[in-house]
């Protein structure tokens, strides 16, 4: 099935998030929303994908991801209740099946997230019935569906400082947030007719306490941009991207995109051992025939200590002739593949670009891994009448004050109860694991007719 292809994909290019217990959270909410949806044949699993920006998107076939992201920036179960039910909608009433073309028709050498990207790319018509559905899904399974109003409040907040914070692009590239689409999710909620049923976490603490240990911001393990310079501490390499670009981190590819979207650069893996040209040959003989490309130079060279070999070749792509270089560089053990593509009407305003980056690739240093830290959610209790700033200095949070303010939906100068609950960030030296990932099962929940 396309979905289940899709969700390998997702798996591949984002990385899940290996957590059972708060994954069998997320499952719990789902299946008890799932006797409300539109009966379908299929089975529903949650998954959470490793991505620091908020984001929550749908498969076909019953696929449903929430990231990490917008599991720290919701502040009730109501709210991720609502987001949930909001993605079992699309599912249920197959609104992604007509994105799966986009996929087919995007150039092979693109940066994967982009192609998966497209499932989740809605029309504003079925925006507003997936917010109506998981508004009402959530409402008839006992919880609050304001929940729905409030998040999208924190998403457009949020929004205004993801900017130099997300990983990739998150919930407001596929679901676009307006104050209007707020309002109207509000307006909905005091019609709708629901009974308070139990939480699935216990209370209110108990929810927060799900979130606890959660990852803020980038994934170490995947490498992190210290401006436009990534450093991957576990591969011990780096590379620097044009500055004024958009850099995008995956889990199979990291590198930037042009502001104008006319040229991408980004680096992937290309093989084992230690020979750039018989795995740049292998590439030229195996996906670059099957796409039709045409080599029209090739080229042995360094790039610093290193062996490289570079390709540069014309390839068919959706808004016609693409020009790529493709730089092979053999590191430790690992030939890179760096893509470097535009149109070829735009290949000589890119060429320095593409080949100043290339060259820009060398080991990290141990200064440079120092630079790396690791940021994980914690849970405070505050103290009567503090305020934001006077929390965050005595429990030492090491997210800025307005970051501070939107996870936890407060304002800055507002003071705080005694013993209520804080959400903070703890940033920490990261120490780089050996280069694996292991990925949970993604958790199934039966449809009505399975």
């Amino acid at each position: 099935m396309v979905g289940d292809e899709s969700a390998r994909a997702i798996a591949a290019e984002m990385g899940i998030v290996d957590d059972p217990e708060l994954t069998a959270y997320i499952a719990a909410i789902g299946k008890r929303m799932v006797p409300y949806a539109p009966q379908r044949t299929f089975d529903y699993t949650f998954s959470i994908v490793d991505q620091g920006a908020p984001n929550a998107f749908a498969l076909p076939g019953g696929h449903i991801y929430v990231s990490r992201g917008l599991l720290t920036l919701a502040n009730s179960e109501d709210e991720l209740a609502c987001v949930i039910g909001h993605e079992i909608t699309h599912s249920a009433e197959r609104h992604a099946a007509g994105q799966q073309a986009a996929i087919q028709r995007m150039n092979p050498l693109s940066i994967g997230y982009m192609k998966y990207a497209q499932i989740a790319a809605y029309g504003r018509n079925q925006e507003r019935d997936a917010d109506r559905g998981g508004q009402t899904m959530a409402a008839k399974a006992g919880w609050d569906p304001v929940g729905m109003a409030t998040f999208l409040q924190d998403l457009g907040n949020s929004e205004r400082l993801m900017v130099g914070w997300s990983r990739l692009p998150g919930y407001f590239d596929s679901h676009p947030v307006s104050t209007e689409r707020a309002a109207t999710a509000a307006q909905l909620a005091d019609t709708l007719e629901w009974k308070r049923g139990k939480l699935v976490a216990g209370s209110h603490e108990g929810f927060l306490r799900k979130l606890e240990g959660l990852i803020v911001g980038p994934n170490p393990k995947e490498g992190v941009f210290v401006e436009s310079r990534f450093l991957h501490p576990d591969m011990g390499f780096t590379i620097k991207f044009p500055k004024d670009w958009h850099m995008v981190n995956s889990s199979e590819a990291v590198g930037a995109m042009s502001r104008r979207g006319d040229a991408q650069i980004f680096l992937t893996f290309g093989g084992p051992g230690d020979d750039a040209e018989a795995v740049a040959r292998s590439f030229m003989e195996g996906a670059l025939k099957e796409q039709r490309g045409e080599v029209h130079r090739i080229l042995p060279l360094k790039i610093g200590p290193y062996e490289a070999f570079r390709i540069e070749t014309t390839m068919p792509g959706r808004g016609g002739t693409m020009h790529g270089q493709i730089t092979f560089i053999a590191f430790e053990g690992v030939v890179f593949q760096l893509n470097a593509i535009t149109s070829s009407g735009s290949a000589s305003k890119f060429s320095g670009r593409f080949q100043t980056t290339a060259r820009t690739f060398r080991a990290i240093t141990a200064e440079e891994r120092d630079l790396v830290m690791i940021m994980r959610l914690a849970i405070v209790k505050a103290l009567r009448g503090e305020t934001l700033e006077m929390l965050s200095a005595r429990t030492g949070n090491s997210l800025p004050l307005p970051q501070t303010g939107v996870l936890n939906d407060l304002f800055l100068d507002g003071r705080l109860k005694e013993g209520q609950l804080v959400k903070i960030g703890r940033a920490e030296p990261y120490r780089p694991s050996p280069p694996s990932r292991t990925s949970e099962k993604p958790e199934a929940v039966p449809g009505p007719d399975s």
